[in-house]
């Protein structure tokens, strides 16, 4: 059984595909605000802003979430998980509220940069699960001589 201790020395992959992906998110936030003040005005470039960002803080806090309920007890990783998405959805739901009466976002422009904004953040996690170094068997000793 593993204890708090050793997996709290693991490899996690999150680490790297935190990183991958905000490395993404910098390229492509900018690509993004600026297709919508082009195709949308002013207003497009405040709200697909907005929109990425939000979806951008969305996964980073989902991420470091994650990386706390990894290194806590292999028995409660699904519970913590759970509350992670849970908390998120709260999140967003509140900014959804908030915004709801502003008179200037442009919703397709919020909408489509927060969808696009989640397919790179998607594929930043996989390209940085691939290249992440992660421990398959962390509690395994090797012997001295190999």
């Amino acid at each position: 059984m593993r204890t708090s201790q050793s997996r709290a020395r693991a490899s996690s992959p999150v680490r790297s595909m935190l990183r991958t992906s905000l490395l993404l998110s910098a390229v492509s936030v900018p690509v993004i605000t600026l297709g919508a003040w082009l195709l949308r005005g002013a207003d497009g470039m405040a709200s697909a802003l907005i929109g990425a960002g939000v979806a951008v803080a969305f996964f980073v806090v989902g991420g470091l979430g994650m990386r706390a309920v990894i290194a806590g007890e292999a028995a409660l990783s699904m519970a913590g998980a759970l509350v992670v998405y849970i908390g998120q959805l709260i999140a967003l739901v509140a900014v959804f509220l908030v915004l709801r009466g502003a008179d200037w976002l442009d919703g397709r422009a919020f909408a489509a940069a927060a969808i696009i904004q989640t397919l790179v953040w998607q594929v930043g996690q996989v390209v940085g699960f691939r290249r992440g170094r992660h421990e398959i068997y962390p509690d395994v000793t090797l012997p001295s001589g190999s």
